[in-house]
């Protein structure tokens, strides 16, 4: 999905101190080349560690984050990548060119948050967000300390801002408000980032105990 869809998590992070880059891969078509689209977040981070880069970024504390196959590109990036410290994924899917989950977990040093939804699991034709490769299976692949939060009636398509897809019709709308997956993905980014790069325990308490979890709309994982 373009770079636009995604704007608010960006703005969202901004207003917490953080420098936001958003892009879109050089190559978006269908069957584009996944080591590639991770190449060009490297590039981006080099870019943004330039000289000429204002204002400076601190390269000690590098992370990405995405949505679906976005989500398998950070973490792929990541694998090959040490000057990422962490990740965050968005109902990441993982896809077979090339798989990273399994494949690649033996070289992500990164830490890794992952928020996620059961609706496109299973079903259909060709689930969009098939239980074998979903967000679930990074958490079980990814070293300690990891985080995972599973949103009770979210779809995948509730991480885009406008809640739409022009590439796809597969997916099967949830019964939770989009704005439920909006507002915990807002907190996690913050609080996993928070915690991983600058190691604020101000922010364990909702690690540990989010609201969602409280109100019943959401279930977490940790190791």
């Amino acid at each position: 999905m373009a770079r636009t869809q995604y704007a608010t998590y960006a703005h969202h992070l901004a207003t917490w101190g953080f420098e936001v880059i958003l892009t879109d891969y050089a190559d978006q078509s269908l069957f584009a080349d996944h080591q590639l689209m991770a190449n060009d977040v490297g590039a981006v981070i080099s870019y943004a560690l330039a000289p000429a880069f204002t204002p400076a970024i601190d390269a000690t504390k590098i992370a990405l984050a995405g949505h679906s196959l976005g989500g398998d590109i950070s973490v792929l990036a990541a694998s090959g990548d040490p000057r990422v410290k962490a990740v965050v994924g968005w109902d990441p899917v993982d896809a077979s060119n090339p798989s990273v989950v399994p494949e690649k977990m033996n070289t992500f040093t990164a830490k890794l948050a992952v928020i996620g939804e059961t609706t496109d699991g299973s079903g259909g034709f060709m689930p969009c967000a098939p239980t074998a490769d979903n967000y679930a299976a990074f958490y079980a692949a990814a070293p300690s300390p990891a985080f995972a939060m599973t949103v009770n009636g979210a779809d995948h398509m509730d991480w885009v801002d406008d809640g739409t897809c022009t590439l796809c019709t597969l997916c099967t709308a949830g019964t939770a408000s989009p704005d439920l997956a909006h507002a915990a993905t807002r907190r996690l980014n913050v609080t996993w980032l928070r915690t991983t790069l600058f190691a604020d325990t101000s922010q364990q308490t909702w690690l540990m105990a989010p609201p969602e979890v409280a109100a019943g709309t959401a279930s977490i994982q940790h190791k």
